[in-house]
């Protein structure tokens, strides 16, 4: 897998969004918005600009993982997005978020190394 990309109808708003959140830079041509390179970086998210708004619930959604749950999801509100129900799991916790036109992703709390604490 090269990359995830998110069909958006505002290009400029939604480059600017994710990029705020993941704290990296967006490079866009014509109808496409592109994670600028970097060499450690496996998979990479493209977002591409559509005339029709999304419509239903997406199938597919991204996932990621941060040390402090709680602040990442104050990050999410700042820059636009949702924070909708908090979902628990045996030991995982995780948000379920929304971005300013609605695709659906979930932030998890990392998991603390068995026997450190």
């Amino acid at each position: 897998m090269i990359a995830a990309t998110i069909d958006c109808a505002d290009l400029e708003g939604m480059t600017r969004f994710w990029g705020q959140l993941l704290d990296v830079e967006f490079n866009t041509v014509e109808h496409f918005g592109f994670l600028a390179h970097a060499p450690d970086r496996k998979v990479t998210i493209w977002l591409q600009q559509v005339p029709e708004e999304r419509a239903g619930k997406n199938r597919v959604h991204l996932d990621f993982v941060v040390d402090d749950l709680d602040a990442a999801l104050e990050r999410v509100r700042s820059f636009g997005g949702g924070v909708q129900e908090r979902h628990q799991w045996q030991d995982f916790v995780w948000n379920t978020c929304t971005d300013p036109e609605g695709n659906v992703f979930d932030i998890m709390q990392a998991q603390q190394p068995e026997g450190s604490q």
